[in-house]
């Protein structure tokens, strides 16, 4: 790829209009107030004393489970940072150093939120410190995000072709035309692409490459909806497959909410899903899942972040 000037690679995208941002934001308040208000409804019927007894009754297997599903999660999605700086930046960047800053970056985000925001600056934070400039950490954030996609892409095709009860029996030929344009897309992959973004010039991953973001992208998502699925009740728990839309549907919403970690309106539409005598089981679970998925794995990154800069204040003591 031609390298760009220092002055074309800090340019990043234009902000979008005021206007824009201003109803993005009421858009996303007003999201997040219904799904308080629902989330309000559904709970207020609950006594506490059963949530707390549905707690107890986790088996420690089960939650064991969880938090291994999440390790699972969290490694694919270093491993998308692992292919877009190698994409981006070759060698010049280390797959451990590009692994770390993905898992840092993934386990403050999910449950910070705002990951478009927080993603950036966090992944900034990291790659700066090996000479990387604002043009080629925008590039990585993209095609790691693009990995992203093309997980859900995957997960939602492969869950529509194995026909979930919310299609009624119509799930498999949008399934299969979903398939069928994944295999257009590294087709057109096969060849080198670039995409214009404004002033931003992305690289776009070789067909090779996006076939291994669609394989990691499906083994995190299936491990991100095994986090919370085996915390389930038994007596309840739907079959996986008719699972995976109801968790992906409530992924994508928190997402647009811009609630940190989609409290509130993940939790919201997993409530309206289940029968209301399981609600407090589903409670229960789902506090666990928040757990293990989100806050232990916050806290660890936390941990890291934090011995990342202890190490670069004393590198820069050392060379003063």
């Amino acid at each position: 790829m031609r390298a760009e000037p220092p002055h074309r690679q800090d340019d990043a995208a234009r902000s979008p209009p005021r206007w824009l941002r201003l109803a993005s934001w009421g858009g996303s308040l007003a999201a997040f107030a219904l799904a308080a208000w629902l989330l309000q409804r559904y709970v207020t019927g609950l006594s506490w004393r059963e949530v707390v007894a549905a707690w107890a009754q986790l088996p420690a297997r089960h939650i064991a489970a969880s938090v291994i599903a999440a390790a699972v999660s969290l490694t694919m999605l270093a491993l998308f940072d692992v292919l877009a700086a190698r994409t981006v930046v070759g060698d010049r960047v280390s797959a451990r150093l590009a692994a770390f800053a993905g898992a840092v970056t993934q386990g403050i985000s999910n449950t910070l939120g705002f990951h478009a925001i927080t993603g950036a600056a966090l992944r900034y934070r990291i790659y700066a410190a090996v000479g990387l400039g604002a043009g080629d950490i925008a590039r990585i954030v993209a095609l790691a995000g693009l990995g992203v996609g093309l997980g859900f892409a995957v997960v939602i095709a492969g869950a529509l072709c194995w026909q979930p009860q919310i299609t009624q029996g119509w799930g498999r030929w949008p399934g299969m035309a979903l398939v069928l344009l994944l295999l257009a897309l590294l087709g057109w992959l096969a060849r080198p692409r670039t995409l214009a973004l404004g002033r931003l010039t992305l690289p776009l991953p070789g067909a090779g490459t996006a076939a291994a973001q669609m394989l990691i992208g499906g083994v995190e998502m299936l491990a991100a909806i095994s986090a919370l699925y085996v915390l389930l009740p038994p007596g309840a728990a739907p079959p996986f497959v008719d699972f995976l839309p109801i968790y992906v549907g409530a992924v994508l919403a928190g997402i647009v909410s811009h609630a940190p970690g989609g409290l509130g309106v993940f939790e919201t539409i997993m409530l309206a899903s289940f029968p209301p005598e399981a609600r407090a089981d589903l409670l229960a679970a789902m506090l666990c899942y928040r757990l293990t998925y989100n806050l232990l794995p916050f806290a660890l990154a936390s941990a890291a972040l934090a011995g990342f800069e202890w190490r670069l204040r004393r590198s820069a003591r050392h060379h003063c």
